[in-house]
């Protein structure tokens, strides 16, 4: 069993960008499964996948008022990763931190596929645990010195910018050169931007094509449920879209809403030079990005060889 502590010590968080590509590149995965539940106020989200002789399972569940009522993160689970030719257990861990940095992970190997090269300004729309994970991500695949914020709660946005403008505040270079600014409506963010982050759990569309610039990336992060949505439909008839699972979008992503929405090429196809990835300079493009269960199996497998390696982690007698 691997803590959360654990977790974040056995890999940097720039260890999953490279981890996060070659899994997505894979053609020789089980399928990927998904499955959903509403557990009113909150919903779980199941996930399954396998490669490499393994198989993970990932739990997670999200309940939004969890930081009110408990004090405590809003999203929580654990990941089971399996021997996937015996069907032995090998490995229980915590699960949020690896869905925080697999999926900023993920929008970078996007963001390094899809993003112009002169990219420099970043929208992150949404300041939940994602934001900051996401920030430090693409700055590592793209040369970005301006972020513009925007939250809901426009005090968690100027919070977000005040701190990650501080020039060296966590005693590193992860911040210095960078300004962060908080703006109050999302398409001012966007409208000034090459990369928009989208990360909230909103269930009605505030992201449209006017309020993009052409060369856009568009990260569609937040929708992965059902009912979870964040572009208007006419970003997604005017953009080039990519989606991380074609049928996992079209069940709980952006695609889900807009169903006859012509799909360019899954991200794996463009990593593998299967698909061609940006085409012109002026080109939306939308990454839609539900969350794959490879991502976790890649990560949850890697984790277990680290933990053999530093010899890390408690026994788990299930059986004793």
């Amino acid at each position: 069993m691997l803590t959360q502590s654990e977790v974040e010590a056995l890999l940097a968080p720039g260890d999953y960008i490279d981890l996060i590509e070659r899994a997505f590149a894979r053609t020789d995965t089980l399928p990927r499964r998904l499955a959903h539940l509403d557990s009113p106020p909150g919903e779980f989200h199941l996930k399954a996948s396998g490669f490499d002789g393994v198989v993970g399972v990932k739990i997670g569940a999200c309940f939004y008022d969890r930081p009110a009522t408990l004090g405590l993160p809003s999203i929580v689970g654990v990941i089971a990763l399996f021997d996937g030719t015996n069907g032995q257990p090998l490995l229980l861990l915590e699960s949020a931190t690896v869905t925080r940095l697999r999926t900023a992970a993920a929008t970078a190997v996007a963001a390094r596929h899809l993003a112009r090269t002169d990219a420099t300004t970043l929208a992150i729309l949404g300041t939940g645990a994602q934001a900051a994970a996401h920030l430090a991500a693409i700055r590592a695949v793209r040369p970005i010195t301006r972020v513009l914020i925007w939250s809901r709660d426009p005090a968690n946005a100027e919070s977000f910018a005040a701190t990650h403008t501080a020039v060296g505040h966590d005693g590193g270079a992860a911040s210095r050169g960078l300004e962060v600014v908080a703006v109050p409506r999302p398409g001012e963010a966007g409208r000034q931007a090459d990369i928009v982050v989208t990360l909230t759990p909103s269930t009605v569309p505030y992201l449209g094509l006017d309020d993009l610039r052409p060369g856009t990336l568009v990260a569609a992060v937040g929708s992965d449920a059902p009912d979870k949505r964040e572009l208007h439909d006419d970003l997604l008839a005017a953009a080039t879209l990519v989606t991380d699972v074609t049928h996992q979008c079209a069940a709980v992503g952006e695609l889900h809403h807009r169903p006859h929405t012509p799909v360019h090429a899954e991200l794996g196809e463009i990593i593998r030079g299967t698909r061609p990835g940006r085409q012109t300079p002026t080109e939306i493009i939308v990454f839609d990005s539900t969350g794959t269960a490879i991502q976790d199996v890649a990560a949850a497998q890697a984790l277990y060889a680290a933990a053999h390696r530093h010899k890390t982690g408690t026994p788990l007698p299930l059986w004793d």
